[in-house]
């Protein structure tokens, strides 16, 4: 009997265990979400400490709690640790397509310039502005401290969402082209991020593909063909000669940043159309 009554306790310490590394996940991702990498990466870092194989069912197709701290690092400019958490998790993960994705875009990124300590976060930027600061000041500011992460597809939307305006985005990609001006990533690490990023889009075209053909889920999967689309003129750049890589870079962002929201996107509509089916 003390035996059943102990294996219930470690049953349930367990669960409670899971449950709370899958609420500091999704704490993590939303934070992400809302452009507050920095913050992100906090979350994460508790997940991996606790479980680093952990791998959460709330998002599509599977992915590594490392690919999440690699986007966090990507997003806040660390690209070359970013790169280090996207190896992590494409071996933990065969099939993590998003992780190869931006290990193949971390390539193509230009080594990380020497900028000021005082240089401004993409944390500090969406803080500004969601506290009301003039997106004109924002910028006269960056323009004095210096930008410490480049504009992807994914932090240009955050910023939009915080309040920036056009004005503020093209600074901004001024003043970090300025920073990396005459970097560029060397032949063989372009050559080795093609290779990545077309594994990466073949194997996200194959996932989703066998999604909306054979699993319930399917049906709610990219019905406007968006991602599809976007996934095979991702590919013909590839095939270019030579590519352009930076309206590359652009195009695969999106890739990653669409499936991120497709997938929320996704179990929302099944458990709305679910509710329906219960009313009748």
């Amino acid at each position: 009997m003390r035996l059943a009554r102990l294996s219930l306790v470690l049953l349930f310490l367990l669960s409670c265990a899971d449950l709370g590394t899958q609420s500091e996940f999704l704490a993590g991702r939303q934070a992400l979400l809302r452009g507050e990498p920095d913050n992100a990466r906090s979350y994460f870092d508790r997940v991996a400490q606790s479980d680093p194989r952990f791998a959460s069912n709330e998002v599509s197709p599977p992915r590594s709690i490392w690919t999440y701290i690699g986007r966090a690092d990507y997003n806040a400019g660390r690209y070359a640790q970013a790169e280090s958490a996207f190896e992590k998790a494409v071996g933990q993960l065969k099939e993590d397509y998003i992780a190869k994705l931006y290990l193949g875009l971390t390539r193509l990124r230009p080594p990380e310039p020497s900028v000021s300590s005082k240089a401004f976060s993409l944390q500090e930027v969406t803080y500004a502005l969601r506290e009301g600061i003039d997106p004109k000041r924002v910028a006269t500011l960056a323009r004095e401290r210096g930008v410490a992460f480049d504009l992807s597809k994914e932090t240009e939307t955050q910023l939009e969402m915080a309040g920036a305006n056009n004005s503020l985005l093209e600074e901004l990609k001024k003043i970090r082209a300025e920073n990396t001006k005459g970097s560029r990533a060397t032949d063989a690490r372009r050559s080795q991020a093609a290779k990545e990023l077309t594994d990466a889009l073949i194997g996200l075209r194959e996932w989703l593909d066998y999604t909306i053909s054979y699993t319930s889920q399917g049906k709610f999967w990219d019905p406007s063909q968006r991602i599809r689309n976007q996934l095979q003129l991702c590919l013909k750049m590839l095939d270019a000669r030579p590519p352009d890589w930076d309206a590359l870079i652009a195009n695969a962002e999106w890739v990653g940043s669409m499936f991120e929201e497709e997938s929320d996107k996704a179990r929302r509509d099944e458990a709305a159309e679910r509710n329906r089916q219960l009313r009748r």
